[in-house]
């Protein structure tokens, strides 16, 4: 199957030209708006991953922060808990024996 072409006048060239000429144009222009999102994309992207990091930073630091705190407060362990129990029992029962002592047995002998 052959294609055959019919002779182009000059306008119509002249006409075709600044077809292709445009075409060109939007197709550079696209390109150059593709790079250009690209860019800025590349960008953004870094802008994200720094603040990652920095997050990340402020948080591992927080973090510690954290940890220090905790253990400046001394909290008491199970084992210091059951201490203080046995102490506190044993304190109680001496207090007791002190509020109410034993009376000797009032037994008359004969």
């Amino acid at each position: 199957m052959a294609i055959s072409l019919a002779p182009v006048e000059a306008g119509e060239q002249k006409d075709q030209s600044g077809v292709q000429d445009s075409l060109r144009e939007a197709v550079e222009r696209t390109f150059a708006a593709t790079a250009q999102t690209r860019e800025r994309a590349g960008e953004l992207l870094d802008e994200v991953a720094r603040r990652g990091q920095e997050a990340q930073e402020a948080s591992a630091g927080l973090a510690g922060r954290v940890v220090d705190a905790i253990e400046g407060l001394r909290l008491a362990t199970k084992d210091d808990v059951r201490e203080l129990e046995a102490s506190l029992a044993e304190l109680s029962k001496r207090v007791a024996a002190l509020e109410h002592p034993r009376r000797p047995d009032s037994r008359v002998e004969d």
